[in-house]
């Protein structure tokens, strides 16, 4: 089965970047991020949309 979330630091390594700088990301609306209890866990199918959409210049530039 495959893994519809991933923690930041996970999303981090995804996309090559340091954790500090996707909790950044975090606070963007177009980001998909949310929390579950304390954690901060973002969307594998959502991040990849977010990635494509960035890529295209189709959403805000980081």
């Amino acid at each position: 089965m495959e893994r519809i979330a991933v923690s930041v630091t996970e999303a981090a390594e995804m996309l090559g970047m340091c954790p500090k700088t996707v909790y950044q990301l975090t606070r963007r609306a177009d980001f998909p991020a949310f929390k579950a209890g304390n954690r901060t866990v973002i969307s594998v199918e959502g991040l990849q949309e977010w990635v494509r959409r960035q890529a295209t210049g189709e959403g805000a530039a980081v």
